[in-house]
């Protein structure tokens, strides 16, 4: 990319004062050919790039609208949607750099007693260069795991039971996502109970009694039992009396609370269980296949999706309830 640019900026040195940018742009186009393919595809894509050089005033404007046609010729078809929209803004971005680089040389007071050819093919070899860097966004993949995600959202008071059960989770779904790969359909299902998993768990610290200890309800409950037991005045008796119904509710609630945690727990306990058989099938269907014999497999894998999938409601419905 820089030797064609800078050989074509010599070429079209006496065709052009735009010679730097010319060369510039036809031999990232040439180096975009070589790496990527599509030869016709990237010289079109030049040739349109040159029109706003030679048809517009030269102006910032016009080297925007050159380098996004460039970017979209040397980068496309890279990819889709929304990341392919974001590769051509960032290569077009780099494009406009590489001009502006081109043009910073062409006119640096270091170069003014140069051969004004070789100028032209210095400058457009810097922009050769910095155009390798506009090819380096087709080249990064963006990628968002939600389980790491919600990893990192957990609360960090998680009791120790609980987050073990996370962290066995979290190793099951590593296992999994290298067993099955990005594109088997049932990777979805495990992602779903895995964060169905980090959610209770999330929600577990709100199912755990807070305020004062059992041991420091059963010590009131005493002190008050005496003094109402002691009293001689009956609105002072009514009134321990009332502090110490208060201080019983307080423990029932407390068992409630208790009773409700240690049931999310136990449906978490199951629910990586059943995620711990798909594991276990997953391994038999990576080994099946090597064997060529996974129609088994693939039906026992299924059959343990349903079972992941209902142990995955019902945890959920134990986590809201």
């Amino acid at each position: 990319m820089t030797a064609s640019s800078a050989l074509l900026g010599i070429a079209l040195h006496p065709l052009t004062p735009f010679a730097p940018l010319l060369g510039g742009i036809f031999g990232i186009a040439v180096g975009a050919a070589l790496g990527y393919g599509k030869p016709a595809w990237r010289l079109i894509a030049a040739a349109l790039a040159s029109l706003p050089l030679l048809l517009m005033t030269a102006s910032w404007p016009a080297f925007a609208l050159s380098a996004g046609v460039l970017a979209l010729g040397a980068l496309l078809p890279a990819a889709r949607g929304i990341r392919g929209a974001m590769t051509v803004m960032l290569g077009a971005t780099i494009t406009l750099l590489a001009m502006w680089t081109a043009l910073r040389f062409d006119h640096a007071r270091a170069t003014a007693q140069w051969p004004t050819m070789l100028t032209d093919g210095a400058s457009a070899a810097a922009m050769g260069i910095v155009g390798v860097i506009a090819m380096l966004p087709r080249h990064i993949g963006i990628a968002f795991d939600p389980v790491q995600g919600a990893i990192r959202a957990l609360p960090p008071r998680l009791d120790s039971e609980v987050r073990a059960l996370c962290d066995r989770t979290l190793a099951i779904w590593s296992d999994v996502k290298t067993k099955l790969g990005e594109s088997d359909p049932h990777l979805t299902l495990v992602r779903d109970g895995v964060l169905k998993t980090l959610e209770v768990a999330a929600k577990s610290t709100d199912a755990q009694p807070q305020g004062a200890t059992d041991e420091q309800l059963g010590r009131r409950m005493e002190d008050l039992d005496a003094r109402i037991a002691a009293a001689t005045d009956d609105e002072v008796k009514q009134q321990y009396q009332s502090a110490r119904a208060a201080l019983s509710d307080q423990a029932k609630y407390r068992e409630r609370i208790r009773q409700n945690h240690e049931r999310l727990v136990a449906r978490m306990h199951n629910h990586v269980a059943a995620l711990e058989k798909f594991q276990l099938a997953a391994g038999g269907l990576a080994s099946a296949r090597a064997a060529s014999a996974g129609a088994t497999a693939i039906q026992q894998l299924s059959d343990l999706s349903r079972d992941v999938a209902a142990s995955g409601e019902a945890l959920v419905e134990v986590g809201e309830a």
